[in-house]
């Protein structure tokens, strides 16, 4: 631990060996002296991690948790940076928190510049001083071009020697596209993806996050569900269902998974889900590991994920296709005459509405993945007509 440590985390208590792939990523970037932002699922447990982080001994850390604002605005955020320096914010304005908090920062700089090196097992230029944001998107509405360049302008207090680390479930260029210009671009775009937990990982957190006692065998089960996700592994492990997507709970969380996506992303869920051969994932989900790889294939982080995204995500039949749905479904579990569907399809369009365009239609229809993906089935008729049941 280093010296002088301000804080007392639980997660001081986790073994050396806790999310090493994630902590040699942050170090390799924090050696370098570059800020950046941390990109992760929403509720993987990264705030865990970075209070691991910041007990460590290779920089000095100050640990901003946007948790603590009692309101979100950039006033309140202000203050507790200054707080977290030791300064007392008491009823000053932006300014004058901003200059306290630099005037901090240059006086730990020089502080750490008196102290041996190499206890701090740093690099040649120093220990560095790190500041983590933890959930700074939390304040993407109060995002403008003047304060995040206010936040940039901390890193000058020390050139080389401040390092800030962000947290966001967005890209922030996506969070917010216009205070990101200028310098604020190239300052906010070095991204670091936070891979999920291991199954170790997630049973260490549980030393520290307890959860209702489980059978080992039912244990195992569940860590192998939740695919390193924190918060998904306490809900299942509250969980009471046996068929556990029937948790409003867990499907909840399911929601949250697909709902913050963009519209292509959650294509690709939809595909993936599917089993469909994808020429390219986006960086984004593999990163944040919402997709993995497995062999030459590809999968969701967790089956649950699969089956809500094949349950719950509309896939958009073909017109034609739409018009036949949608009568046979009327009908549910009653014979459609081929008159009738000729009449709904086709309508005026007589010559187009053969036996043989219908046979291709209904061949389509039962084909496409949305049937299979809610069990419906059409039975067929000879020469009278068709039937939608739903297994």
């Amino acid at each position: 631990m280093i010296l002088n440590n301000p804080y007392n985390f639980p997660e001081a208590k986790l073994s050396p060996d806790f999310a090493q792939e994630n902590l040699k990523n942050f170090k390799s970037l924090i050696d370098t002296g570059l800020s950046f932002v941390v990109l992760s699922m929403p509720g993987v447990g990264v705030s865990y991690f970075l209070k691991y982080l910041a007990m460590h001994d290779f920089a000095f850390f100050i640990h901003v948790d946007l948790y603590d604002l009692p309101t979100l605005s950039q006033h309140e955020f202000y203050k507790l940076l200054l707080t977290e320096l030791d300064g007392k914010p008491d009823e000053k304005p932006d300014e004058q928190l901003l200059l306290e908090s630099k005037k901090a920062l240059q006086a730990l700089s020089q502080k750490r510049e008196k102290i041996d090196v190499d206890y701090f097992r740093s690099t040649k230029d120093g220990a560095k001083i790190v500041i983590i944001f933890s959930r700074f998107d939390q304040l993407k509405a109060e995002f403008d071009w003047n304060f995040l360049s206010n936040i940039q302008s901390l890193t000058a207090v020390s050139p080389g020697k401040i390092v800030l680390i962000f947290t966001s479930i967005k890209p922030l260029h996506e969070i917010a596209p216009d205070a990101l210009s200028g310098g604020n671009l190239n300052f906010y775009s070095e991204k670091l993806y936070f891979k999920p937990y291991s199954k170790n990982d997630l049973k260490e957190l549980l030393q520290i996050e307890p959860a209702r006692p489980t059978p080992k065998a039912v244990l195992e089960k569940l860590l192998e569900l939740s695919g390193g996700h924190n918060q998904l592994l306490h809900i299942l492990l509250s969980s009471q269902k046996e068929q556990l997507l029937l948790d409003r709970f867990v499907q909840m969380q399911m929601k949250e998974f697909v709902d913050y996506l963009n519209y292509f992303q959650r294509k690709t869920l939809q595909k993936v889900a599917q089993g469909k051969n994808i020429d390219e994932i986006d960086e984004y989900l593999l990163g944040v590991g919402l997709i993995k790889k497995s062999g030459s294939t590809y999968q969701l982080f967790t089956p649950l994920l699969s089956e809500y995204v094949k349950t719950h995500l509309s896939v958009k039949l073909p017109a034609k296709e739409a018009k036949l749905f949608k009568l046979l479904r009327r009908n549910m579990g009653s014979t459609v005459t081929k008159y009738e569907i000729f009449q709904e399809v086709w309508g005026e369009n007589n010559e187009e509405a053969t036996d043989w365009a219908l046979d291709a239609l209904i061949y389509r229809l039962r084909k496409h993945p949305f049937m299979k993906t809610n069990n419906y089935i059409i039975e067929s008729h000879k020469k009278v007509g068709y039937t939608l049941i739903q297994t």
